[in-house]
């Protein structure tokens, strides 16, 4: 046996290219990323339901308690995604999901009056991420460990294409009445719920088999793995800074259109090179690009929110788009190394969560120490980001030493 079977690596020659591994990936692959494109092109809840809300006449002071519940019932829907998919399977909860959340955004467009349009509100925040954890479970089950960082690389380049593509819809359908988005969005999850219904195999999940029953049960995940998740949940806390007081920050100097103008640029540059960057990324352990990429994350935002000319803010807006693509392709590959095989789907959910609820706190937080002086919130941004830097190596020597 040579050294490198013996480490249980490849050798660099046997290494597919990144565009093989998208290309032999196996059917079930292909059938989400399909969905996922075509779901995530006619997804228009987050992104009018504050003006749907208007709409319907609720004050602003009577917003934020609707928008708290529905950040409440988003990560509450990851869990229950994560531990359907172990405990039905993939299939189960990824179909199960995306059929109620169809009926949640039917029942939106339908709505006669407010509360039945609040049913359906909180439905769909139950429901609409909740296939995420399936969906990334069911990529680990089809992907050998040295392809998983180009197949989750592949999988967020249809959510990006999507997402890039359902403003642009939205803006040729929608008229003054915006529940015909929302109709139009719950047609789409219904025709991704059909997708994978005819397109996935029925496999039983991991955690009913018999090798894997042993194993089963609930509690909290281990310690390393707090660790590992309160260091995601902090530098996404961090990056999610773009959406609010970045934003606050550049439009002090400059144009909204100016502002919109980085976050395509941001999108722009994680479509074309975030998989060919994942060719290079998973040559190495996980932990390598996920500091380098917090690292990068935390000082391109700080930068961009201090920066005045606005081509320096163009670069710093690069560099944490090269954090961004360093990072997310890796953090769900890593998740399922350090996850139980019979729980990949449940620790997929627990990823989920917390950056749901760092994308919900997040800019609340950010927006909080940014009144009381923007210098304490970049530090503090500063700080947040070198303390998940910290706790990813840490993670990663733990996970690496003996018992």
């Amino acid at each position: 046996m040579s050294t490198d079977e013996a480490v249980g690596t490849d050798r660099p020659q046997q290494r597919r290219s990144v565009l093989r591994v998208v290309r032999d990936a196996p059917r079930p692959v292909w059938v989400l990323v399909a969905g996922v494109f075509l779901n995530r092109a006619g997804s228009f809840f987050a992104t009018f339901l504050v003006l749907f809300l208007k709409q319907l006449g609720f004050t602003t002071q009577e917003m934020p308690l609707i928008l708290l519940a529905v950040g409440i019932a988003t990560p509450m829907g990851s869990l229950l995604g994560g531990w359907a998919s172990d405990r039905l399977s993939r299939k189960a909860s990824l179909v199960g999901s995306t059929v109620l959340a169809s009926g949640g955004l039917a029942v939106i467009g339908m709505s006669p009056n407010r509360p039945v349009a609040l049913c359906g509100v909180f439905a769909t925040a139950l429901f609409a991420q909740a296939y995420l954890p399936a969906a990334s479970a069911l990529l680990v089950d089809h992907t050998k460990e040295e392809d998983r960082v180009p197949i989750f690389a592949f999988f967020r380049l249809a959510l990006n294409l999507g997402s890039t593509l359902g403003p642009l819809i939205a803006a040729t359908v929608a008229n003054d009445n915006l529940k015909t988005l929302f109709v139009i969005s719950s047609c789409t999850y219904a025709a991704f719920s059909l997708l994978l219904w005819l397109g996935l195999p029925a496999v039983p999940s991991r955690a009913r088999t018999a090798d894997a029953r042993r194993a089963a049960g609930g509690g909290l995940p281990p310690l390393r793995l707090i660790l590992f998740y309160g260091s995601i949940i902090a530098i996404t806390a961090v990056y999610v800074q773009y959406t609010s007081t970045v934003a606050l920050a550049v439009e002090e100097g400059h144009s909204a259109s100016a502002y919109a103008l980085l976050l395509t640029l941001n999108s722009g540059l994680v479509i074309l090179f975030e998989m060919p960057l994942s060719g290079l990324t998973r040559r190495v352990p996980w932990w390598i690009p996920a500091a380098i990429g917090t690292l990068l994350m935390t000082f391109g935002i700080v930068l961009t929110g201090v920066a005045g000319p606005y081509w320096l803010i163009a670069v710093a807006v690069g560099v944490w788009t090269v954090g961004e693509m360093l990072f997310s392709p890796v953090v769900s590959s890593a998740t399922a190394a350090l996850s139980p095989p019979d729980r990949v789907g449940l620790y997929q959910g627990y990823l989920a969560t917390v950056q749901a609820v760092a994308f919900g706190l997040g800019p609340a937080v950010g927006t909080y120490l940014y009144g009381i002086g923007t210098g304490l919130l970049w530090l503090s941004c500063s700080v947040v980001g070198l303390l998940a830097c910290l706790g990813f190596l840490g993670v990663s020597r733990w996970a690496r030493s003996p018992g």
